[in-house]
């Protein structure tokens, strides 16, 4: 029990770590578009079955606080084709969906689906049994689901969410600044990164900036093939030390120890909102976010030109996987249906509820025009979706997260070597799972 109480404190004090995953609009072509699949899909859906009852679902507020949201008309379509079925959604901010959610279904209530933040939650809610497994849904559901995000709700063996939506993270530049340095492309690569870095920071400019929380370092783990954490064996493996780890976490740390390429506002960025004018300043080269920073960059500045690449790639392609998973209470006393709601809010007939809002549904048989009209260097997280990975599937992952952060303030903040940091981080990662495991 004491376990278990411990585990649902640290989800009910998850404060957003993922605040990227909030939503965006769409144009006003998008949303004609997208009533025009809506009315396609009450026609689409009409073959469902004969399905009863009441559902309750609660999701991000990215997708209900706006005029007319895009799932609330889904809701509808479905109810119309199922005459006795009653759906009610709320949307809540993420600290508080969490929260909410934890608190009643342990309780032995709560909504009958719930959103779920990809970073760590269907993991921790799967072993504290407040969800339950999908593995015959899914194999029966028509739905193509994105490894990546798939993945990020399995927990011994079993998964317990599917992919809604996600995302990633792609390296915006400063254009200007680029030219300056005598670049005409963005870098591919650790080595032309640093040497952007260097050339930039030797003419007075900050070289990269991002918030601080684990995107960034994950990242540069993934891309140096070290999974932080391995979670393939019986009970998880912290690999930070391992000479692939070594070389990620020097890297990293390397542009501050040796260019001073992180701005100063950066000690201070722990939200995206704060990030956002460490690179909107117009002295830095690079920032590292995911497809919820581009309209804040854009209007942050709307006279400094920038642009998107992929994430630089190191001894392998990958980027860190974010966004939302769907899933279904334990408590739920019509899973049939709750299931039934899922498979279609996550089927293609539903893509306009992501369209709308500038999201990517987490699928691999997506129709990406209608994302694509809105912003067309969105390409750039859809071709990430083959190489995008999920955070070690541990128990209280948020914990790693704060963990990994704290390594790099170390360096960041002057306190201790690259070498001294990663050392500590490996026993507290090591101390992590056999508290937890």
């Amino acid at each position: 029990m004491k376990r278990v109480l411990a585990l649902s404190t640290a989800v009910i004090l998850i404060a957003g770590s993922m605040a990227g995953c909030s939503g965006g609009s769409g144009t006003a072509a998008t949303q004609a578009a997208a009533e025009t699949q809506s009315a396609e899909t009450e026609a689409q859906v009409a073959e469902s079955g004969n399905l009863t009852g009441e559902l309750a679902v609660m999701v991000n507020n990215a997708f209900t606080g706006m005029e007319d949201p895009a799932i609330m008309r889904a809701a509808k379509a479905f109810e119309e084709a199922n005459p006795g079925v009653t759906i009610t959604i709320e949307g809540l901010g993420s600290s508080d969906l969490i929260s909410k959610y934890t608190t009643s279904a342990m309780a032995g209530s709560g909504p009958d689906v719930v959103a779920l933040d990809n970073s760590g939650w269907p993991i921790d809610l799967a072993a504290m049994g407040l969800i339950i497994p999908l593995d015959e849904q899914i194999a029966s559901s028509g739905n193509d689901y994105l490894q990546g995000p798939l993945e990020s709700g399995l927990y011994e063996g079993q998964y317990y969410s599917v992919p809604w939506y996600f995302n990633n993270t792609g390296l915006y530049y400063n254009k200007r600044i680029l030219s300056e340095i005598g670049k005409t492309e963005p870098p591919t690569n650790w080595e032309e990164f640093e040497e952007d870095i260097k050339l930039a920071t030797e003419l007075g400019y900050a070289g990269v900036s991002t918030r601080l929380d684990g995107y960034a370092i994950f990242n540069i783990f993934f891309e140096n093939d070290n999974p932080v954490i391995d979670v393939s064996g019986d009970r998880p493996v912290v690999t930070v030390n391992e000479e692939s780890g070594k070389e990620a976490f020097e890297f990293w740390t390397g542009l501050h120890t040796k260019y001073h390429a992180f701005p100063e506002g950066m000690k201070d960025a722990s939200d995206w909102a704060t990030a956002y004018t460490t690179f909107v300043s117009d002295d830095c080269l690079f920032f590292i976010c995911g497809d919820w920073g581009y309209a804040n960059i854009a209007s942050g500045n709307p006279d400094m030109e920038f642009g998107l690449a992929p994430m630089i790639q190191g001894s392998v392609q990958a980027v860190c996987l974010g966004g939302y998973n769907l899933a279904i209470n334990s408590n739920c006393t019509n899973p049939e249906l709750a299931w039934a709601f899922v498979d279609y809010l996550t089927s293609k007939e539903c893509d306009y509820v992501m369209s709308e809002q500038g999201r990517i549904p987490g699928r691999t048989d997506v129709d990406y025009e209608p994302i694509l009209e809105i912003n067309p260097d969105y390409q750039v997280f859809i071709d990430e979706a083959a190489y995008t990975v999920p955070r070690p599937r541990v128990k209280n992952a948020a914990s790693v997260d704060v963990k990994m952060v704290d390594a790099f303030k170390k360096v960041f903040f002057d306190q201790m070597s690259a070498e001294q940091a990663l050392n500590e981080l490996e026993t507290e990662l090591n101390d992590f799972i056999n508290e937890n495991y």
